[in-house]
Order: C-alpha cells, then structure tokens, then sequence
C-alpha cells in the first residue's frame, strides 16, 4: 500500500504547515501526488488551498478552475466562502462563478446521495454465503474505492469484504458519517441486506415478509440472535467509520463476532460503555491499531481498552511508534493477524 492514505496524507501535510508554513506544506504534497488518488478531487483541493495560502494566487485559482470546469469535480460552496486560505481568490470573477457551479452540483449530489453497499470477492468467485464478512466503513472524507485495496488482503483468509459507503456526501467522492444515528441506520440495513443474500431471501424491494424476517434477525429483542448468515460478520473501521462500527456494535452485541478498528475516532465514551457487559455477554472480540502520535484518537482509545481489561472483554491493543492517523505501512500483516486471532 502507498506510504499514505489521503487522511494520512491530508494530517501530515496540516502538520507541516502549522510547523513549517504552506509553501512547505505544498511541496510535501507534490512529492506525494500519487498517494491518496482513490479521489483526485481531494488532491486538487489540497494543491489549490496551499498554493493560495502561501500567496501564488493565479496558480490556486487555476487548479481550482480545473477541478470544476474541466474535470467536473465539486465543493461545498460553505467551505469555498469561509476558508481563510482561498481569501485573496474571491474577488475574481471566475472564483464567483466556480462557487454558483459549485452549489448547483452539491444540491444535486446531495438530493441523489444513497450509502452503497459493495461486495467483494475473492478471484475464485466462491458463493457469498459460504464466505465469513468483514464489513469495512470508510474513513472521513473517503469512499468504498478509497478502503477497498487496503483491506483487499482479508480475501485470501476466507474473508469477503463488505464495504459501505455513508450518505453523507462533504464534495466530490468524499464522504463522511457526521450523522451517527444515520450512520448507524445505514449499517444496520447493510447488515440485514446481506443477510437476505446469504440466506437465499430475495433481496431489497422484493416481497416484504422476506424483509421482516432478515428484519428481524437483527432485532432480536432479547439481542441474542445474529443474522442468519454462515458465520457473525466482524465490523471494522478507520477513524470516524470504526466510531460507527463500535456504536452499532453496542446498539446489537449479538450481530457480529468482533470489531477491528483502524485510529478509531471515539470522542464521547457513553456511545459505547453501556454495550460492555453484552459484548462480555456474547464474545464480542476487539482488534485496536492506532498511533502513539495520534492526538485525536489515543485519549479514546486507552479509555476504551482500559474498560475492556477490567471486564475481562477478549481485545488487542497496538499501539504504534511513530504513526499519527493513518493506517501503519505493514497494515496487511496486522489484518491477518487480526482475522486469524478472531477466529481463534
């Protein structure tokens, strides 16, 4: 995998700019064009934005000229108006009619934005049912194309991949879980779509008792019965999409045999501590990665993994030098080792 995600990408070179300024921050970002390119509307968006806080006004406005009316891309017109870098643009003509293309494109995106669910199989093309689940959810400002090649490794462990892309669109391609209870409405309909496909039910839109049933199985209302799959998915994460994973986790212990969270974004602990004792219930297993460096999501991650010790809830913590958030450069050998732990 590349040496950076784009959220990686995107908090090294907010790093570097605080440290060094944004000329720094711009030639960091050129050096590394071809990482986080699952969206190049986010790496217009990084170019534009330091150029034009470092005072190379014509070549920000250039690329952002470029962005959206050559290649179609789109940003909110809130964030056009209000960045303080993008200041010196807003006077030019162009800037003005770059952000009325800008809303037009977002109420529409907006208006036919739906999550997306995409399965992924191994290349032998085994039967979905006959294969354990690792639902995966995005990072902030990421999509399903983004995560995909990052745990693509979990096919060669008896693993399909179930990647769910939020509603939540922030611009072009790049969306986020802002609205948790949404969030977690979408993933809990995941769930119950792809238990309809493992146990043969017709799936969404068909008769309604096949969609009672796969209903139902998630809502057990003593919260014992998983979905009728072949095995208890594991939900996993990176960042604001591992916040969801562990808060549906919470909302349905039975559903899922475990958690793998990547810089799990955990800012309000009562999300998850009253789902402690069912997860202890059920054998809910957690899997946790995140970087000593990471300042935003360490404090929540030593909360959450202090709790789990003293409840005795079955967990793995690494804890790794160096990293800030983003996902560590041997991340393949850790999600092998993850899903062979899980199934221990």
């Amino acid at each position: 995998m590349s040496e950076f995600t784009y959220t990686g990408l995107m908090h090294r070179a907010m790093d570097i700019y605080a440290q060094h300024g944004s000329a720094a921050a711009h030639h960091f970002v050129c050096e590394h064009l071809e990482d986080g390119q699952a969206n190049p509307a986010q790496m217009y968006n990084l170019q534009y934005s330091l150029l034009a806080a470092c005072g190379r006004k014509e070549e920000a406005l250039s690329l952002l000229r470029e962005a959206v009316l050559q290649h179609s891309y789109w940003y909110s017109p809130d964030y056009l108006l209000d960045d303080e870098d993008l200041a010196d643009l807003r006077d030019e003509p162009d800037f003005q009619q770059i952000v009325a293309v800008c809303r037009d494109k977002e109420a529409q995106a907006i208006a036919q934005s739906t999550a997306a669910l995409q399965i992924v199989l191994p290349d032998d093309q085994q039967s979905p049912s006959s294969l354990r689940t690792l639902f995966v959810l995005h990072g902030e400002l990421e999509n399903n194309d983004a995560v995909e090649p990052v745990w693509k490794p979990a096919l060669d462990k008896g693993y399909k991949l179930a990647l769910l892309q939020s509603s939540q669109i922030q611009f072009s391609d790049a969306y986020d879980w802002n609205d948790l209870e949404q969030a977690s409405g979408e993933l809990e309909h995941a769930m119950m779509e792809l238990a309809r496909i493992d146990s043969g039910l017709p799936v969404a839109g068909e008769p309604e008792s096949a969609t009672a049933r796969a209903e139902e199985q998630l809502h057990d209302h003593e919260r014992t019965t998983a979905p009728h799959t072949a095995r208890k998915p594991i939900l996993a994460g990176f960042s604001a999409g591992a916040r969801v994973a562990l808060y549906t986790a919470g909302l349905y212990p039975a559903a899922a045999s475990g958690l793998i969270l990547v810089a799990p974004w955990l800012p309000h602990p009562e999300e998850w501590q009253e789902a402690l004792n069912d997860w202890q219930e059920h054998g809910v297993k957690l899997y946790i990665i995140c970087g000593e460096h990471d300042e935003d999501c360490r404090p929540g991650v030593e909360e959450l993994t202090a709790e789990l010790k003293v409840r005795d809830i079955p967990h793995v913590l690494h804890l790794l030098p160096g990293l800030e958030h983003n996902y560590p450069v041997h991340f393949t050998n850790l999600l092998q080792q993850a899903l062979e732990w899980m199934q221990a």
